[in-house]
């Protein structure tokens, strides 16, 4: 379980990470994204990415913090994991780690609820009909069932001598 719980953790960090501070969202053309912060538009003149930031609404507001918020539990529950790992007793199971761990799983599901099901109020006043999904969209729902998993297992892991 320890091997799982291993692979779990750095696959979910990383793709939290670049879900919620990287790449796009949305892909309207090959030369217009659009992130939970900012609105990307490539020039041809200049061959440069310009960005504007994105409109704002509560929605999107709520996406972002929750998604900040999904960082911060799995930060907490890393440095907590690693605070267990010297002060627990052989035998005891990482409840507080788990916990945290959940947390984050639940945050980073409740952000991407409301992005799937309120992006007509998010990317207003755009049509959605040729819009395709970017990469961090997928990767920010890939992290959901990553995160809770490897929440309960820190809840069922127990530590070794």
């Amino acid at each position: 379980m320890c091997v799982s719980v291993r692979a779990c953790k750095p696959a979910a960090e990383e793709k939290k990470w670049s879900g919620a501070t990287e790449q796009s969202w949305w892909i309207w053309t090959d030369s217009e994204i659009t992130d939970l912060w900012y609105n990307c538009f490539y020039d041809n003149a200049t061959k440069t990415w310009l960005f504007a930031a994105t409109t704002e609404s509560d929605w999107l507001q709520s996406v972002q913090a929750l998604m900040i918020l999904s960082v911060v539990f799995s930060s907490i529950s890393f440095l907590v994991f690693l605070a267990q790992l010297f002060t627990l007793s052989s035998g005891s199971l990482f409840y507080l780690t788990g916990l945290c761990q959940g947390f984050a799983g639940f945050t980073d599901f409740a952000a991407c609820l409301i992005f799937t099901f309120h992006r007509e109020e998010i990317l207003s006043p755009r049509e959605l009909s040729k819009v395709r999904f970017g990469f961090c969209f997928i990767l920010a729902w890939l992290c959901v069932p990553l995160l809770l998993v490897s929440g309960a297992l820190y809840v069922h892991l127990r530590k070794k001598q």
